[in-house]
């Protein structure tokens, strides 16, 4: 009852404590700088005032969850529009923003796949790959792999509450207890490859549609397709996959050095499963056919910039086929196709998959990029950021500085909210040094989504830590060191990755 007593103090307190930084923040004389800043924005005086009081005050909020993390994002629009920063207009249709409908293309996606359990067939079918009986291995190929790749359904959340029971009945099978090092690693590593499956693809996680929408926001004409992030983040997955896999068997070593493993029970686990069912192959087609004209417009234009009798062509793709069309088609093709004449989602299960908490969360958060940069806010902080690196700050300081950012933020906050604070930062910064904020966006997203050191940092560890399997302080020693490496691989690797897409 204690953790429960801290937690609902921790929320009252929040609840109050946010409103009065931002009174406490508004209520100072304005600094000479943030006045410059608002005049070259063309704003309010104190308009970055109320935008630092105002992200203090979401920030607070979403920290300690006193009001659900939507809810709480929605005193963007409230305040920027009161105040005159953003026209309501602007503020407001932060909510119907394209790339929401690529969030809501995501959970119905993962809703199809739960509903005609096709995530159940894959997790199985990966876990028959391996044949072997090394414990690292299996542990690999059981619960890594299908974890990791299961984040294409648009969650990592989602992802681990397929994979988890699956794991548990296959520790069974091989007659491993709860209590035993072997289990404690399975769980954990299932955990940090969820978390590294994060990066995987640009509709995996929230925060890398929130760079999307951030570099749109801040470069108009630029944006980060599908195929961007296939060069850039999902090299960064594979990475985080092996080497959080490695840190944990490297800390957690199995006490058996081969597992006893009934591989007849495991068929039978796959043949029960049967053959592919006309719900599974729809869905399957569904995804296909959503994935290939999510990249195509991309390609096409690749192959435009090698060939200018293509520009054309390019250009009625990206006007015909943004990202959020083949979103649309996602969503409609689930409420119409049928089959045996029920819908591939029924209305209310097509609903009830939506996470509307996230929907409202990125937003608000839209709104809040906007207001920062209408403020002056955004010029401020560039200016006090890059005086600190120095007038000569390189490329790579501001990537490194925005990544930084973004990492301690996350541990502080969900990945979401961490990713909505960060990223607008990020692009400031690069504005004010005169670069493209494609990269330093780009590493503040990533960047939200590597921090994996406690049970509170994203949904895989909670649920991972809730089986009791997992020791706290184990958890911490894994994700630490995995998150510092996987930090290092981005600052060494993501620099010349995105020199292939800006």
């Amino acid at each position: 009852m204690e953790p429960v007593s801290r937690a609902g103090t921790s929320r009252k307190l929040g609840l109050w404590l946010g409103p009065a930084l931002f009174l406490l923040v508004l209520a100072l004389p304005t600094p000479p700088a943030m006045a410059d800043a608002a005049l070259t924005a063309g704003a309010w005086e104190r308009g970055p005032q109320l935008a630092l009081g105002m992200l203090l005050w979401i920030f607070i909020w979403w920290v300690t969850e006193c009001v659900p993390l939507g809810i709480a994002a929605l005193l963007a629009p409230l305040a920027f529009s009161l105040s005159g920063i953003l026209p309501w207009m602007e503020s407001l249709t932060a909510f119907t923003h394209p790339i929401i409908w690529i969030f809501l293309a995501g959970f119905v996606l993962a809703a199809a796949f739960r509903k005609w359990e096709l995530d159940r067939r894959l997790s199985v079918m990966l876990a028959t790959l391996y044949k072997g009986n090394n414990p690292r291995l299996a542990a690999f190929f059981v619960a890594c792999l299908p974890v990791f790749l299961l984040t294409l359904t648009g969650s990592i959340t989602a992802s681990t509450a397929v994979v988890f029971p699956f794991l548990i009945a296959y520790l069974q099978i091989v007659g491993v207890k709860p209590g035993s090092r072997f289990s404690e690693g399975a769980m954990l590593a299932m955990a940090q490859a969820a978390t590294a499956g994060a990066l995987l693809f640009l509709i995996s996680t929230p925060p890398n549609l929130i760079a999307k929408g951030t570099i749109e926001s801040f470069a108009p004409g630029r944006t980060l397709t599908f195929l961007d992030w296939l060069i850039v983040g999902t090299p960064m997955a594979l990475l985080g996959l092996v080497i959080s896999w490695a840190v944990t068997f490297w800390f957690i070593k199995p006490e058996m050095k081969t597992l006893d493993v009934d591989f007849s029970r495991i068929a039978r686990l796959r043949a029960d499963l049967g053959a592919l069912t006309r719900g599974e192959k729809s869905v399957l087609g569904i995804l296909g056919i959503a994935m290939a004209l999510w990249i195509l417009p991309s390609i096409v234009r690749s192959l435009a910039e090698a060939d200018p009798g293509l520009l054309g062509a390019s250009d009625t793709l990206s006007r015909l086929m943004p990202e959020a069309m083949p979103a649309v088609l996602v969503i409609l093709a689930a409420g119409i196709l049928r089959v045996r004449g029920e819908p591939i989602l029924r209305w209310k299960e097509l609903a009830e998959g939506i996470d509307w908490n996230v929907v409202f969360l990125f937003g608000g958060g839209i709104a809040l990029g906007a207001g920062l940069a209408a403020s002056g806010f955004a010029t401020w902080l560039a200016g006090g950021v890059a005086y600190s690196l120095g007038s000569g700050a390189s490329p790579w300081a501001i990537f490194a500085a925005s990544a930084l950012l973004g990492f301690v933020l996350s541990y502080a906050a969900s990945n979401t909210a961490a990713a909505l604070i960060s990223t607008p930062i990020a692009a400031s910064l690069a504005l004010g040094a005169g670069i493209s904020p494609v990269g330093p966006v780009v590493a503040a997203a990533i960047a939200c989504s590597i921090s994996s050191a406690v049970p509170s940092t994203t949904p895989p560890m909670a649920i991972v830590y809730s089986s009791g399997f997992v020791r706290t302080w184990d958890m911490f020693k894994v994700g630490i060191v995995s998150d510092l490496i996987r930090l290092g691989a981005l600052l060494l690797l993501g620099p010349p990755l995105l020199s292939l897409i800006t």
